[in-house]
């Protein structure tokens, strides 16, 4: 790697550090979950891997080998290779909830996590608790952490199979509408249309319009709210909260919130649903594994049921930014901040705020580890300064005695 460049000409910083994160972590951290457990002997392969991190951002940056290993990590924009463990391997526990029910690895975990296989002679589940107390292994590690997570998957479900999914026959009456950039002349022209789809539905006695809002607050409580709206008249006006969640799922509640109840409505045909997150409404209609699985199945279901009713049915998603202030839209935005639910008992997390959390944990103790070393080097640096000039003082005193 060293002939690919240094600090005076090859590879940019930018192209090293491609090349380590791609070709050489990889290989260095194949395997790890097997020996990075709670209780495992892990201080030589850290310290091994730590050294060769060390060499990676010298490379890097192209500085010497006497500068501070934290700064130059952080300035090549490379994690702790601890922190960096922490966050692969959290991950790796979350993707076991995604695993299908024939995975071998359902068996040797709780059977609250078998998904309905059999437990080996060896699971969690036929453990004593002074066993489990004991018991160093990822196996343990996993179990524990898909304890404090919602299961949310459900890959196998008909509604995503080939030939059952709702763009296999109702994508022609399903749309989207969104500014074609993020410009302001075009967001301009996006609320123009948006109005006028607006009036339109509202004078057609067969249309229904949903304006639906999703938050979280700061204490972790998601609030949802929709608006249904006929004749220029809100005609009911729903509200959900939840605990623990994302923000993008906060708006897909709202969605579900407000759609299904205008969708029994008899007589309607035409469904204009309005959100400042088309991102959330177009995940109504993917396949994929999804840790929002759970929350838009009822309401793909109830989708595709009221499109089967009539040939006449549809419904069109429109983007409304909240910084736009459309007045309708407004209302329930300011009714989502308004609104205060605390929570009263303890709940579990999603996927996504698991996942998140972790991140956000691991990147705060990056910021104040960084800002310890800091402190660290300034002291270090005001102690030789110090020392340099008491030197120099000693220096000039003996040079005039002699003198």
């Amino acid at each position: 790697m060293k002939m690919l460049g240094n600090s005076s000409r090859g590879l940019l910083p930018i192209q090293k550090r491609l090349l380590y994160r791609t070709c050489i972590l990889p290989i260095a951290l194949y395997g790890f979950q097997l020996w990075f457990f709670k209780g495992a002997p892990i201080v030589k392969n850290i310290t091994e891997l730590k050294k060769m991190q060390q060499r990676a951002a010298l490379w890097i940056m192209g500085t010497f080998c006497t500068s501070s290993t934290e700064g130059i990590e952080a300035i090549a924009g490379l994690i702790p290779i601890t922190l960096h463990l922490r966050k692969l391997n959290g991950r790796h526990h979350l993707r076991y909830a995604s695993t299908p029910p024939s995975h071998t690895i359902n068996s040797l975990l709780d059977s609250q996590h078998a998904k309905n296989q059999a437990p080996h002679k060896t699971a969690m589940s036929k453990l004593t608790m002074k066993q489990q107390a004991n018991l160093k292994s990822p196996i343990k590690d996993v179990n524990e952490r898909l304890n404090s997570v919602r299961n949310c998957f459900n890959p196998l479900h008909p509604l995503f199979s080939p030939g059952s999914r709702i763009v296999d026959h109702f994508s022609s009456r399903i749309s989207f509408h969104s500014p074609s950039s993020s410009s302001d002349e075009d967001l301009y022209q996006h609320l123009q249309s948006l109005n006028l789809a607006f009036r339109s539905s509202q004078v057609n006695p067969n249309s229904a319009a949903v304006i639906a809002d999703g938050g979280v607050k700061k204490t972790h409580v998601a609030t949802a709210a929709a608006h249904i709206w006929t004749h220029h008249s809100v005609i009911k006006q729903l509200q959900v909260h939840s605990l623990n969640v994302t923000s993008i799922k906060a708006e897909l509640m709202a969605i579900r919130t407000g759609l299904i109840p205008v969708m029994e409505i008899d007589g309607v045909h035409d469904i204009m649903v309005i959100t400042d997150s088309i991102a959330a409404a177009k995940k109504i209609l993917e396949s994929k594994v999804d840790p929002l699985q759970n929350m838009f199945i009822p309401l793909a279901s109830a989708i595709k049921t009221f499109l089967s009713k009539d040939g006449r049915n549809k419904i069109h998603f429109w983007y409304c930014p909240s910084k736009a202030e459309w007045p309708r839209h407004k209302l329930v935005d300011d009714q989502v901040k308004a609104s205060s639910c605390n929570p009263t008992f303890p709940s579990k997390e999603s996927h996504s705020f698991s996942r998140k959390k972790e991140c956000d944990n691991i990147l705060c103790e990056w910021q104040s580890h960084f800002a310890k070393s800091l402190k660290v080097i300034t002291s270090l640096t005001l102690k030789t300064k110090k020392k340099e000039s008491s030197n120099q003082h000693m220096l000039k005193e003996g040079h005039g005695s002699l003198s």
